[in-house]
């Protein structure tokens, strides 16, 4: 993982919300061509209503919670436990990931919240995919004055693309979004996307729900993981765990997606957002209903 070692994590004298993870500045998603014109920056709906329901719910200027102690030692404990065991502890894995949203960040919401960078680049990843379904790979590399990239592998495409999903700042937070999908890319093949021209909704969804997943994953091996990497026992484990964390992390953001890309032509900047918000909160909420249910 790109920037998996690269932090000891949040301390617990960190706000549960830290002030530098306010969310970036909203502006037009890329790809061109809001669902029904509409370029509201404010993130409300046409009642007036935060777009993104409960993850809004702290405004950027209001009081933060203070800083708890401890907060994430159960969830570094168990995600160390799980790592030792070569990823055979699965238990351990859910009682890690549940303590850190539960206790470490205090609800998917507040956890939602933190991944700030993440929640953008997931929305400039559906503007894309809306421009192409709406005007086609070409015209919508043109309009990212891309052209550059017309008639390119589906690597070359998309990793050219980085810069347009992905902001370009030096905080951990945006570290991570860019690291997702980078991986994300890596797995072109797997996700059996050979012709970018020929993208289907069902290889969009997978591709996005590839680069969730992997912000996710690597949110976690940055806050309660860098001590795992340190008592697996070998290389092995080390692929071992990462791989069981992966795949448990993959199918609670499937089973948290609800969206439907088949008609991602027609969705205005703030209804994709919305969807993405959704993902995250829905996603960070189920691992701990998970983990409840191991107890």
């Amino acid at each position: 993982m790109g920037t998996s070692g690269s932090s000891r994590g949040s301390g617990s004298n960190t706000s549960l919300v830290p002030t530098w993870l306010n969310d970036p500045p909203v502006g037009p998603l890329p790809g061109g061509g809001d669902g029904d014109g509409d370029q509201d920056d404010g993130g409300g709906d046409d009642q007036g209503n935060d777009v993104d329901g409960q993850a809004n719910e702290i405004p950027a200027t209001a009081i933060r919670p203070p800083p708890e102690p401890a907060r994430f030692q159960t969830a570094r404990r168990n995600f160390s436990s799980f790592a030792g065991s070569g990823g055979t502890d699965r238990g351990a894995l859910r009682r890690a990931v549940r303590d850190y949203v539960s206790s470490g960040t205090r609800g998917g919401v507040n956890a939602a919240r933190r991944m700030g960078a993440s929640r953008a680049a997931g929305s400039n990843v559906l503007g894309v995919f809306r421009g192409i379904q709406r005007d086609g790979v070409d015209a919508t590399l043109r309009r990212l004055n891309l052209g550059n990239l017309v008639g390119r592998t589906p690597e070359d495409v998309f990793l050219g693309l980085t810069d347009v999903i992905c902001a370009d700042g030096g905080s951990i937070d945006e570290g991570i979004a860019r690291d997702a999908w980078l991986e994300t890319v890596a797995e072109l093949d797997a996700l059996g996307i050979v012709d970018v021209g020929a993208l289907t909704a069902q290889q969009m969804q997978e591709l996005f729900l590839a680069f969730i997943t992997h912000s996710i994953e690597t949110r976690l091996f940055q806050e309660i993981g860098v001590n795992g990497l340190r008592v697996a026992a070998d290389l092995d484990d080390i692929q071992d765990f990462e791989t069981q964390l992966r795949d448990y992390i993959r199918r609670s953001v499937r089973d948290s997606f609800s969206g439907d890309m088949n008609h991602l032509n027609g969705l205005a900047d703030r209804q994709i957002r919305d969807m993405v918000d959704q993902t995250y909160r829905e996603a960070w909420d189920l691992l701990v209903v998970w983990g409840d249910e191991e107890g």
